[in-house]
């Protein structure tokens, strides 16, 4: 069911010649409709539901998801403040994973230093997930939606610094004479991810 991360030796190869280092070939990466099956598969239990939306459609890490405060959404603008394992950043989202968030909070009255998504702390982010995998016969880990949008957004062909500022990516110490970023860079992100597996 999962496939590699790259379609074809010349997109790897663009990887190579863009990041400098070879890339992880073996990382497995979802389709768009196995993707879209995910979110179907989760849609019935919003906490489950805005937590896979959150790796798959804003290429979150599975420990990122479980850290995330109120205070980090800003309702409204699509906006999610990360403070990252690695690398803080704010970034926009993708309208259907804001969209998972928002049906989440509705009708809660969160403090915003709360949890974003009560109930995802430690291992249990993983469980809940791996048991919505189960019962939907579905063979996705957690970590395959982070790894399915990192692949989306380097099939469409964006910049690698967009991608390591996007997803939280160090850069090697090599790398660190690129160019700032762009703005809007992360709404184009967003936009692709909306497309590959929401849409």
């Amino acid at each position: 069911m999962r496939g590699a991360q790259f379609e074809s030796r010349e997109v790897a190869q663009a990887w190579v010649d863009r990041k400098g280092s070879p890339p992880l070939l073996q990382w497995p990466t979802l389709t768009s409709a196995e993707g879209r099956a995910v979110l179907a598969a989760t849609r019935d239990d919003p906490l489950v539901h805005a937590s896979a939306a959150l790796m798959l459609l804003a290429g979150l890490r599975p420990q990122e998801v479980s850290e995330l405060r109120v205070r980090d959404y800003v309702l409204g603008e699509r906006r999610l403040h990360v403070d990252g394992v690695r690398h803080p950043r704010i970034i926009r989202i993708a309208p259907s994973a804001a969209a998972a968030v928002d049906a989440y909070l509705e009708g809660q009255d969160a403090d915003p230093g709360e949890p974003l998504l009560v109930g995802l702390q430690g291992v249990k982010r993983v469980t809940l997930f791996a048991a919505a995998m189960r019962a939907a016969e579905l063979d996705v880990r957690a970590h395959d939606l982070r790894r399915s949008a990192m692949g989306a957004v380097l099939e469409d062909g964006a910049p690698v610094q967009h991608l390591e500022a996007y997803f939280g990516i160090t850069k090697s110490a090599s790398r660190k004479d690129l160019v700032p970023v762009r703005d809007g860079y992360d709404e184009g992100i967003a936009a692709v991810l909306e497309s590959a597996f929401a849409t």
